[in-house]
């Protein structure tokens, strides 16, 4: 049964609404996997999808996302005092927290047969802690989305009883952008890139292991080097949340005004992504996906997602020289077999997934795996 107050405004309901299931965002990077989720029930005629976020969030860019987003959004509290048809969240932070009901736990890319585990993190103790009901004994339809039949093993025999919760879904970031490809020419458009000039993505991930973190002048070289490729840089989310969006803007301020494109934190990282030519990344899952859709690739430094036949930049020698030698390393399917077991069936599973956790018949239709949209895409700042 839906739950009963899943909107504060004192209007009659124009809908009906069988199943209402809660989106918890905990950060931006999150938000944009839960987005993808959503997208295979959301259009559903009696399905409601509200919004809210702990008040332990990441960062102030979360509020903004979820404006962006156009979501409808309940306070933390208020979520907490509700029962939902389903909770879908990519963190496993606080989901403990919130009342009955199956819960679809996302969790982040990663090598197969590992755990995202962040530093400090036990991955498979949050699984548990998400997935805990009064009692200590979880949801019967409460499901952990993996990408790898090795993650599934991995997590059965860590834990006797994820075999009823843990369903392999394969990657619905990697499904959603092997989709987009073919708008390669309308993402272009929405960075403003004449025709003929080619596009060099450079992407960093978080940390201190990251490109933005050990190579900070190599943004500097690449827009001095290559003045007919528009550079384009995305960082991470979690980096603008732990920085800030002034400081970062301030740090990269002289190499904008020299020509670089910098993504704001809410654009879809694969825009830019489906738009470059080439792409020079580090450890982050970006570079990863560079890869696995065939795009020519270096690493700052060698990466565990990327397959170790794609070529480390050495920045004692001239970066030109380097990125005109560069090519496709034949390396996709190893890099998209690291990433996902499914590609290109994850809409097909997580449909029927969360039909069964919110007892809904499945549609029976094929479900559409649909690019990402432009129409909120900006490369601009306001002063």
């Amino acid at each position: 049964m839906a739950t009963r107050s899943w909107t504060r405004a004192p209007l009659e309901r124009t809908r009906a609404v069988r199943r209402v299931a809660l989106a918890v965002v905990h950060t931006v990077a999150s938000g944009q996997r839960v987005l993808d989720a959503l997208s295979v029930i959301e259009s559903e005629p009696e399905v409601q999808v509200v919004f809210t976020s702990p008040p332990d969030k990441v960062g102030s860019g979360v509020d903004e996302f979820l404006r962006k987003a156009a979501a409808l959004t309940i306070p933390w509290h208020d979520a907490v005092g509700e029962r939902f048809d389903l909770v879908v969240a990519a963190s496993s932070r606080a989901v403990s927290d919130l009342g009955g009901g199956p819960v679809l736990l996302l969790p982040d890319p990663a090598p197969r047969g590992a755990f995202p585990d962040l530093p400090g993190y036990d991955g498979l103790a949050g699984i548990k802690q998400a997935l805990a009901r009064p009692g200590g004994t979880a949801h019967p339809l409460s499901v952990v989305a993996l990408a790898h039949h090795e993650q599934h093993r991995l997590l059965r025999d860590r834990w006797s009883g994820a075999a009823r919760h843990a369903v392999v879904i394969g990657d619905m970031g990697f499904d959603r952008l092997a989709a987009s490809m073919r708008h390669r020419e309308r993402y272009r458009s929405a960075l403003e890139v004449a025709a003929a000039r080619p596009v060099l993505l450079v992407s960093s991930g978080r940390g201190p292991q990251s490109l933005f973190a050990r190579a900070p002048g190599l943004l500097d070289r690449l827009v001095a080097e290559l003045p007919e490729h528009l550079v384009v840089c995305h960082l991470h989310p979690d980096v603008w949340d732990v920085h800030g969006r002034r400081q970062i803007l301030a740090w990269t301020a002289d190499v904008r005004r020299a020509g670089l494109v910098v993504v704001p934190p809410d654009a879809d990282w694969r825009i830019p992504l489906v738009a470059a030519d080439r792409v020079i990344g580090d450890h982050g899952p970006v570079t990863a996906y560079a890869v696995a859709i065939g795009k020519p690739v270096a690493l700052a430094r060698a990466a565990p997602l990327v397959p170790a036949t794609v070529r480390v930049l050495d920045p004692s020698l001239p970066l030109r020289d380097q990125l005109d030698e560069l090519a496709s390393p034949g390396a996709a399917r190893a890099a998209t077999h690291r990433l996902t077991s499914m590609p290109h069936r994850a809409a097909a599973v997580l449909r029927a997934t969360c039909c069964r956790a919110m007892r809904l018949p499945d549609p029976g239709t094929p479900p559409v795996c649909r690019p990402v949209p432009v129409d909120r895409f900006t490369t601009s700042w306001s002063a």
